[in-house]
């Protein structure tokens, strides 16, 4: 297990958001959903800065070291790879400019349908694929009205074109959950964890805990 400072998180890293189930029902829901603990994503668009999707606040900027206060920790992952060169940071904050500017809502109601479509997203790929390459298959717009947390960081990985169109059939990213994000190295390999509570022990049946970090795979100076 290895804890970072908020200060150590670069443009581009996924942040993933914990809190305990007991104390967080609509966590809970998520959690049941999507089989996993983390029920809210963010991505670094700047210092300091992290782009969100929250059903109080729509698509908006918040102050990481606030984010982090939210919750009893958030998992970091970092995919250096998708941010280079520095004219992909550029794309993903014009973008987030671009649709907080419009008034972005929350996806609640892909929300509340996530299993369902996710469910046929998977048994109908290979049709996807098909129509793809036949030049009959229609693209969801990446600049909308509505987003939940995890399909907006999804789409800052498409819009830079880290995530080619054809990739994009396959990582849809209205199907794309917090913890989907973080075990598909496509988003970035675990960092770290980050909390503002003394002392914190992150649980060790999170599902990080024993994962290696992106400094003993690929060296500090990645």
């Amino acid at each position: 297990m290895k804890m970072m400072h908020a200060n150590e998180i670069r443009a581009g890293d996924v942040l993933l958001c914990y809190k305990d189930a007991k104390i967080d029902p609509v966590g809970k829901g998520i959690t049941r959903v999507t089989d996993s603990e983390y029920t809210h994503a963010a991505i670094c668009i700047g210092p300091c800065v992290a782009a969100e999707a929250t059903v109080s606040g729509g698509v908006g900027k918040v102050k990481i070291e606030d984010l982090i206060k939210r919750y009893d920790h958030v998992a970091v992952f970092r995919q250096p790879d998708a941010w280079r060169p520095p004219e992909r940071v550029q794309a993903m904050n014009a973008f987030v400019d671009s649709i907080v500017a419009s008034g972005a809502k929350y996806n609640l109601r892909d929300v509340v349908t996530f299993k369902k479509r996710s469910d046929v997203h998977q048994l109908s790929l290979t049709e996807q694929l098909h129509a793809f390459f036949n030049g009959t298959y229609t693209s969801a717009p990446i600049e909308k009205g509505r987003y939940f947390c995890s399909e907006l960081v999804a789409n800052c990985f498409v819009v830079t074109g880290f995530i080619d169109p054809s990739a994009a059939v396959i990582y849809k990213s209205n199907v794309t959950s917090p913890g989907a994000l973080g075990r598909d190295p496509t988003f970035g390999t675990f960092c770290g964890y980050v909390s503002s509570v003394p002392n914190y022990s992150v649980p060790a049946t999170d599902e990080f805990f024993n994962h290696s970090t992106f400094d003993e795979i690929f060296g500090d100076g990645a």
